[in-house]
């Protein structure tokens, strides 16, 4: 009974805790966001605006993006890119194959940052405290690595929670059907903050984009 009641203790501690930590994960976000710089596409010739969308429409397919955050786990993942949430529809009526080097980013200089894959960002967000586990084998059962597994269970979960949402978010390079539709984020190398416009480039044709923030300072 008391091993019972103990248990219940400790469930109802867990749970105050998680939700804890989502309103100041909520909070952090809020203001995260309200600092962090979002370029804005340019009205041009042959570029269409839509909530905040920049859309190149064509016979052959309608490529939309904008500078989205990504406010979903893993959060730090805005501290090293650049995001972009972009939609690829298929107008022909055969397969039409995408791939990261038909996407392109520029800066106000003209540098170039291709597409970051997904494999990269996660060995590279991977939380410190479960490198040794997959090193060792996230499969190992032996009492060191439950004991591990244990101690680390709720950065385990969160990690888990990442990878979903990257799976699920990001755009899936590879072929689309036709008349279909794929839609998600994408990821740059971040940019320098002191940047007033960037591009992104599909298949050779430009939206241009331009800080929401500020206007560019004049020069003589």
């Amino acid at each position: 009974m008391w091993d019972d009641f103990l248990s219940s203790h400790k469930s109802n501690k867990g749970r105050k805790m998680k939700s804890l930590k989502i309103i100041l994960l909520l909070l952090i976000t809020v203001f995260f966001i309200s600092c962090t710089i979002k370029y804005l596409p340019f009205k041009e010739k042959g570029i269409i605006i839509s909530e905040g969308y920049g859309i190149i429409k064509n016979d052959d397919f309608i490529f939309a993006a904008a500078n989205e955050y990504w406010v979903k786990e893993p959060q730090n993942l805005t501290n090293y890119f650049t995001t972009f949430h972009i939609s690829i529809s298929n107008k022909t009526k055969e397969k039409m194959k995408i791939t990261p080097m038909d996407i392109t980013l520029l800066d106000e200089d003209e540098n170039q940052f291709d597409t970051v894959d997904l494999e990269f960002i996660e060995k590279m967000l991977l939380p410190k405290q479960l490198e040794y586990l997959v090193i060792k084998n996230i499969e190992d059962d032996s009492d060191i690595f439950r004991s591990l597994m244990e101690d680390q269970k709720n950065i385990l979960e969160e990690w888990r929670e990442a990878q979903r949402n990257l799976i699920t978010y990001s755009f899936r390079f590879g072929e689309t059907l036709p008349g279909a539709k794929k839609s998600g984020f994408i990821f740059f190398p971040k940019i320098s903050s002191s940047n007033y416009s960037c591009q992104i480039i599909f298949r050779g044709i430009s939206i241009q984009f331009t800080r929401g923030d500020k206007k560019k300072e004049k020069t003589e």
